[in-house]
């Protein structure tokens, strides 16, 4: 009897080491990448540099007039954009099936609702909702990103909450205090808080939203007499002087598109020159070592030509 129950012992040891020894071995799952590379995983979100669109709704693609984009958000966000900076208004939607902006309430013909234009709907417009709806659609399908989404907003908190909450969108908010001390990515995508939501006006009582300049968010200058100004290095000290913001904040976006109002078509030489790889990484660390803060966004025009998401890429130090 004795010697079967040391027998049983040794066996029962011998299999423990067996998994001990196991558990030692690699993982033969890849390793979870977060907006793209596994070595950002473990980076504080105001630590990892975003690639973003600047008034990302206005695209080409959807017929818009002056877009700044070629591509509507879905196809951004597959392109490797994890900055959205948008307009939302009050419009109405016409008989002829146009918009036109109605933020003060003073229009009666047609519905009123909510939407993404800019400066006025009738030069494009897109029902908010079904857009929100799409980025919930992309981070359902590729769960391990982060997002930041920037509105210039001209309707009322309350009203652009409703909209996230029917888009489903709420549901991925950040919920945490807005810095200085951010989470890692993995843990705001572990806990599907995956989207940073910032208004330049008004973010209300809503918990989740908050007021992008008042100690969060700080910026570069946005408009710029032309391209020259943001191609050659000699500009790019003048370039990063603190605007909105101030120098509070612990987030930072890099302001990078010109000329400030967009030709009807796109022309790519000139946007591939301005959002040039080389261009994007000069001026970010020029604008770092001045202001003593990396970039957080870099926000560009016409996301499609030059190299904004290398660029982003070589700022993060990852490969994909």
């Amino acid at each position: 009897m004795r010697v079967r129950l040391l027998a049983a012992a040794l066996l029962c040891s011998a299999t423990i080491c067996g998994l001990l020894a196991a558990s030692t071995q690699a993982d033969p799952r890849p390793s979870p990448r977060c907006n793209g590379a596994k070595e950002l995983c473990g980076r504080p979100f105001n630590r990892v540099v975003l690639a973003g669109a600047h008034n990302a709704m206005s695209a080409l693609d959807l017929g818009w007039k002056l877009p700044n984009q070629t591509a509507a958000i879905p196809d951004q966000l597959r392109s490797g954009i994890r900055a959205l900076l948008v307009d939302t208004h009050y419009g109405r939607l016409q008989p002829d099936g146009t918009v036109v902006t109605d933020d003060d309430g003073t229009k009666t013909e047609g519905q009123r609702g909510l939407y993404l234009c800019h400066v006025a709907c009738q030069l494009g417009a897109s029902p908010l909702v079904p857009v929100l709806r799409s980025i919930r659609k992309f981070l359902r399908q590729n769960p391990n990103n982060v997002l930041t989404i920037v509105n210039e907003d001209y309707i009322t908190p309350a009203d652009f909450a409703a909209a996230m909450k029917q888009s489903g969108l709420a549901d991925y908010a950040f919920r945490g205090p807005p810095g200085p001390h951010w989470p890692i990515l993995h843990q705001m995508i572990a806990t599907h808080q995956q989207v940073l939501v910032l208004a330049e006006h008004d973010a209300g009582s809503v918990p989740w939203y908050h007021l992008a300049y008042e100690g969060i968010l700080q910026e570069t200058p946005y408009t710029f007499e032309n391209p020259e100004r943001l191609i050659d290095p000699a500009n790019w000290a003048a370039s990063c002087r603190p605007n909105r913001g101030g120098t509070n904040g612990s987030l930072f976006l890099l302001n990078h598109w010109s000329p400030s109002t967009p030709p009807a078509v796109p022309d790519p030489a000139a946007s591939a020159a301005v959002n040039a790889e080389q261009v994007l990484v000069g001026r970010a660390r020029e604008c770092r070592r001045l202001r003593g803060i990396r970039p957080t966004i870099i926000a560009a025009d016409q996301i499609g030509y030059g190299g904004l998401v290398a660029a982003v890429d070589e700022l993060n130090g990852v490969s994909r």
